[in-house]
């Protein structure tokens, strides 16, 4: 593997969030930025994969899916590997956002958030959802893509607090 891949084996100063910018300012109990927590991609017998005690397997397919983890994400990809699946740290591929208010989610997807975890439609482009342990609704999006779709995250808030 090619370190430089992996954010969580770069220098700390050379990383940043690619919805640094978007999220300026924003409360982060109504939207929090998650684009540097580990994410692995995964293709394979999923059912043969075992995530490790605070992982979680989002599957989109019985062969493809990704693996969400507090650890080291390029750790865990190896060890998924060794189970015997293809493994990739996504990390920097994806930027992620922790949305407390369902309102937003509402004004930018037409998904049935009861059955998440899901992936389909945000504010145009596509997005892998989730539910946090508080509640809120965790949404990856592509990390080229982050920047307008926190963007549109913003605008949908201030469009509910009346400052649109």
């Amino acid at each position: 593997m090619i370190a430089f891949l992996s954010p969580s084996r770069c220098e700390p100063e050379t990383t940043t969030s690619p919805l640094r910018r978007a999220l300026e300012g924003v409360d982060p109990a109504q939207v929090r930025d998650l684009s540097l927590e580990g994410v692995v991609e995964v293709r394979g017998d999923l059912d043969s994969v075992l995530p490790g005690d605070g992982e979680e397997l989002v599957r989109l397919s019985p062969r493809r899916g990704f693996l969400f983890t507090g650890g080291d994400p390029a750790d865990a990809a190896e060890r998924i590997r060794e189970q015997g699946v293809l493994a990739y740290d996504a990390t920097g591929a994806l930027a992620g956002m922790a949305i407390a208010d369902t309102r937003v989610l509402a004004r930018l997807t037409d998904l049935d958030l009861a059955q998440v975890p899901t992936a389909g439609p945000f504010a145009g482009v596509w997005a892998l959802f989730r539910r946090g342990e508080g509640g809120e609704h965790l949404v990856f999006v592509q990390q080229e893509l982050g920047h307008y779709a926190a963007e549109a995250v913003v605008d949908a808030l201030a469009g509910l607090e009346g400052r649109a």
